[in-house]
């Protein structure tokens, strides 16, 4: 792999060493547990890297690409008349979803993809509402506290949750964005930890990916979103400055 992304990413750990050592629990050894999953995550990521970039283009076109061998196949097709016409009318549906890919239904391909192909499934996804978006189940946080609602005074930090005891808000996981064009970002909550980003753009109805981009951001990188009233909830953004391609 390019040694110099992992290099990269383990000097932005570091930069964030202090930052981690003060995030709750104070005891956990945050800078060695996000160091440790960087060296154990990265240089999977980055020999799956193109193979995550041709799986999403494929997923994100496949109804353009059936439309497509349709048009070659149709002639060849000795089926009534209304039957034709009825798989045309299922295409012309279909399209309609199309109009409508956003980021998240992005995020789920990608997510599928990782948590398939990581080595002996040992990547597990976190709760909708909750970050990261991935971490590794094999290694162990039976230290951390059960979660509880935030009250007016308590800190942020990392916790159990659900049934299945799943961490959440833990800076050693994998956080994952898609951003159009641009990276450019807008969530409710700072997140120390590794973030993956990747890129797409559509032209005439099709898909491509154009980077995949990693880093290690501390809170510090996210900044607080100007709000025009008050009821408006607080969101955050990151650019993206502090990431390197893994293409």
């Amino acid at each position: 792999m390019n040694l110099k992304v992992l290099q990269m990413v383990k000097s932005q750990i570091a930069a964030a060493a202090e930052d981690l050592k003060a995030y709750k629990p104070s005891n956990a050894n945050w800078p060695s547990r996000a160091m440790t999953n960087a060296e154990r995550l990265i240089p999977w990521l980055f020999a799956e890297a193109h193979n995550l970039n041709d799986y999403v283009q494929d997923v994100l076109n496949a109804p353009a690409q059936l439309r497509r061998m349709w048009d070659e196949m149709r002639e060849h097709v000795d089926l009534p008349k209304e039957r034709i016409e009825a798989y045309k009318r299922q295409l012309s549906l279909d399209d309609i979803l199309r109009e409508s890919v956003t980021g998240d239904l992005v995020s789920k391909v990608i997510t599928k993809f990782l948590i398939e192909k990581f080595p002996k499934g040992a990547l597990q996804s976190n709760g909708r509402s909750d970050y990261p978006d991935l971490y590794l189940r094999d290694i162990d946080y039976s230290f951390l506290h059960v979660f509880q609602r935030i009250r007016n005074g308590d800190e942020y930090g990392a916790a159990l949750k659900g049934a299945d005891h799943r961490p959440v808000r833990v800076p050693d996981g994998l956080e994952i964005k898609t951003c159009r064009n641009r990276i450019a970002v807008d969530c409710h909550h700072p997140h120390a930890g590794l973030h993956l980003v990747l890129l797409f753009s559509e032209t005439n109805r099709l898909f491509s990916v154009d980077d995949i981009r990693i880093a290690f951001l501390r809170q510090s990188n996210y900044h607080e979103s100007e709000r025009n009233t008050t009821a408006t909830t607080v969101k955050y953004s990151f650019n993206g400055d502090q990431f390197v391609s893994l293409l």
